[in-house]
């Protein structure tokens, strides 16, 4: 069946499900996603949804080389791999990612996140603003992970 461009919006409208099966959640904006290889429509998907998988698949065939057909055994791979558990080894620029987050909390949740890390009384009192808690924070994290 051909599914001329007058009658995509009835389609899509007619054929939109309760949330996006790629997102997993609802949307008020609908597109009807096709397949770029072979031209067929796959379903109704949101728009942030259809953007994240365009970009999956052009990565996928361009720059790693994945087959059209192997695609679906590449990703379950990926999420595999997400739901594995993590290594107790911190990443340096993950203790930067971590020391970001820290430095943007209020003064009260990072004096709760260094006592949680092992703070003492006199360590917090030393630290005069957020610059001087990251530090410790940094400091104490290295600590916990064994540097």
């Amino acid at each position: 069946m051909y599914l001329p461009q007058n009658k995509l919006k009835e389609w899509r409208v007619k054929n939109k499900p309760k949330s996006c099966p790629l997102l997993l959640r609802g949307t008020s904006d609908w597109v009807v996603d096709h397949c770029h290889q072979s031209g067929m429509v796959r379903g109704v998907v949101s728009r942030v949804g259809n953007s994240l998988l365009g970009k999956i698949e052009n990565f996928a065939y361009r720059r790693c080389q994945v087959s059209q057909k192997n695609l679906p055994n590449v990703l379950r791979g990926i999420a595999n791999y997400l739901e594995q558990k993590n290594l107790d080894v911190l990443h340096p620029v993950g203790l930067t990612q971590l020391s970001k987050r820290f430095k943007g909390l209020t003064s009260e949740k990072q004096k709760a996140t260094l006592v949680d890390l092992g703070a003492k009384r006199i360590q917090l009192m030393e630290c005069s603003n957020a610059s001087e808690r990251t530090k410790l924070f940094r400091e104490l994290t290295k600590h916990k992970y064994g540097n």
